[in-house]
């Protein structure tokens, strides 16, 4: 990688075709859909018709009343956000920009991760905070003009019990040029948005997943148990046990240069969910899961926090969800024991349901 190569070239290699589109829209449409999302034209010129709406059905959303159930329980310091970074690739279809955590890091060395950090004090608000640090991280653009948001999505908790609030943005600019943190991030890559709706992806996402166009057996045989779907080159899921023996299903998908699994792929599901409005072709959860806003209030507001708060008597709390106090001495040793990955956790045991089983499949 030289210093000038830009972010474009670096996830898909040099352009060397005399038009990156694969299928030109018409101008008028384009420009349409460009004053919606608050772009310029160019930025979706590469862009299919299904993607284009994909984005758009993106900027139109917003969480649902009570996704954030008890502001005024979680303390400034245990709050995050992550850049869910959207570009169009030369196929006309959305990718997201993925990490690779340094595997010098001692908390989840070496896994897939979207850019993002946890809040500091001079940040005015969350969507700064998953700005800043994706910038700090990867170079990531931290000028709204040229990361164009799309939407907020509601919070979730993570296996070390801080809520992480996603933003899904647009990357208008493709010269940017990445500069890597090493001490954080080994590499960056990328991968189809529409990918995380599928267990078995059909023959041609295949090749943008550089899969086989059919699975090979002998790879089937050393893929890890899925807990209730078929076995699958791309796509695994198994059950664990978490804050107090609640069921929660754990997705994982087996991307060449590193697996996408827990958090990361939870966020990613949801916003491919969002963006193509189509269920996955897995099950999602598993029977009686609590919501992402139960798991919260189960992590902040109930007895089972008990242990948490006074492991942390000084905590500041935030007033408001857009009010955050913080204590600058709060972050001394503030990662507690919790299960860093789902291999710490507790696995559940197997489900026996044939419904369970039951695939949907999206369309792409």
């Amino acid at each position: 990688m030289t210093v000038k190569e830009t972010l474009y070239n670096i996830l898909f290699g040099p352009d060397r075709s005399a038009s990156s589109s694969s299928g030109s829209q018409p101008s008028t449409t384009i420009s349409a859909a460009a004053v919606s999302l608050g772009v310029a034209p160019e930025a979706l010129g590469r862009l299919t018709s299904h993607s284009i709406h994909a984005l758009q059905n993106l900027s139109t959303y917003r969480p649902k009343l009570g996704s954030e159930p008890c502001p005024s329980s979680v303390p400034a310091y245990r709050r995050a956000a992550v850049l869910l970074c959207l570009f169009a690739g030369r196929n006309g279809e959305l990718y997201v920009i993925l990490s690779k955590r340094s595997s010098r890091l001692r908390s989840h060395g070496g896994d897939t991760a979207i850019p993002g950090g946890r809040f500091e004090p001079t940040d005015r608000d969350l969507e700064y905070t998953a700005r800043r640090e994706a910038f700090e991280e990867t170079g990531l653009p931290i000028d709204p003009s040229k990361a164009v948001k799309l939407c907020e999505l509601p919070p979730f908790l993570s296996a070390n019990e801080l809520v992480v609030t996603p933003f899904v943005v647009l990357l208008t600019d493709h010269t940017v040029q990445p500069h890597l943190n090493p001490r954080e991030v080994d590499s960056l890559f990328s991968l189809p948005l529409v990918s995380f709706l599928y267990h078995n992806p059909p023959r041609n996402l295949r090749r943008s997943l550089h899969l086989p166009l059919t699975p090979d057996p002998e790879a089937l045989r050393h893929m890890p148990a899925n807990e209730v779907s078929p076995i699958s080159d791309w796509h695994t899921c198994r059950d664990i046990l978490w804050l107090g023996g609640y069921r929660i299903r754990r997705h994982t998908f087996w991307d060449e240069r590193n697996p996408i699994r827990g958090l990361t792929s939870d966020i990613l599901i949801l916003a491919a969910k969002i963006a193509y409005g189509e269920k996955p072709q897995f099950s999602l959860k598993s029977p009686a899961q609590p919501s992402q806003a139960d798991l919260i209030t189960l992590a902040f507001n109930s007895p089972l926090a008990v242990k948490k708060f006074r492991v942390k008597p000084r905590m500041q709390f935030l007033k408001t969800p857009d009010a955050f106090s913080f204590n600058r001495a709060e972050r001394t040793n503030d990662d507690l024991e919790q299960p860093q990955d789902e291999k710490d956790f507790e696995l559940a045991p197997p489900i026996v349901s044939a419904s369970e089983g039951a695939i949907i499949k999206p369309k792409l």
